[in-house]
């Protein structure tokens, strides 16, 4: 009789401590449902904010916006070299979003740079550089937004250079967490490209540094999430897609699908 009692305990006792389990269960099933849902709504709402934010600062000119500067943020080159100038019509749109301080985007750069020029050269693709800045916290000084505003600075006061410059920018790059390049040592490698002095000595006013935060904020309402971000007609390209650190990969992509437009 003894026995029966103490089996009959343990079960009650196992159904019990079953029972209290799966209501923790369900209590944190609910929680992280909550948790996702607020976090979806507080995204929506911030996205609508930012949004507004970059609607609102170009209407009101309250930021300088480089000439040729899409609104999207990005610096269209044409066929010529020329920004804003020779945009070829219904062929693939590739925007190659980078941080000046990136060590990925100055590898990427050396990998695909040529390419790219190239292809635009030809009128295979239309190609947009966007200068984002998410590195100056790994910089004193915060170069990635100071690189970022001088090649805005070359783009509007001396488009045919902007390639050459952003070029350059990537060829000189500096590491990460060590001194940087100083405003008047990026006036000089401008001048260097063959950029005006006069429009050289403007980088350190720093005239398109809020169109730089501004840019920022709508490559992350679009999507991205770190650099280097390639996005073809609007869609960002994953390195499972296209392995476009390999030599060649990015270029065969691009002339295939130009050959369907």
């Amino acid at each position: 009789m003894a026995k029966s009692t103490t089996k009959n305990a343990d079960t009650s006792a196992a159904a019990q401590a079953r029972a209290k389990a799966q209501e923790q269960l369900r209590a944190q099933e609910r929680k992280t449902r909550v948790v996702i849902w607020a976090s979806v709504i507080i995204g929506i709402v911030l996205a609508g904010g930012l949004a507004a934010f970059i609607m609102s600062q170009s209407q009101s000119g309250g930021e300088a916006i480089p000439a040729g500067a899409t609104e999207a943020g990005g610096i269209p080159v044409g066929m010529s070299g020329v920004v804003g100038e020779d945009l070829p019509e219904g062929v693939p749109v590739v925007r190659v979003y980078a941080d000046y301080l990136c060590p990925v985007c100055g590898e990427l750069e050396r990998i695909v740079g040529s390419d790219l020029d190239e292809l635009r050269e030809a009128g295979t693709i239309r190609l947009e550089y966007h200068p984002v800045s998410i590195l100056d916290r790994a910089s004193p000084t915060q170069y990635a937004s100071r690189a970022a505003n001088a090649v805005a600075t070359v783009a509007d006061g001396s488009p045919e250079h902007f390639l050459a410059y952003s070029h350059v920018l990537f060829e000189n790059q500096p590491r990460e967490g060590v001194a940087h390049p100083t405003n008047a040592q990026l006036a000089a490698l401008a001048v260097g490209v063959g950029v005006p002095q006069e429009v050289a000595d403007t980088i350190g006013a720093g005239t398109f540094r809020g169109w730089v935060v501004s840019a920022t904020q709508q490559a992350s309402i679009e999507g991205l999430q770190g650099t280097p971000t390639i996005m073809v007609d609007g869609q960002i390209i994953s390195q499972n897609e296209v392995p476009y650190f390999q030599p060649g990969a990015l270029r065969a992509f691009l002339e295939a699908l130009a050959s369907q437009a």
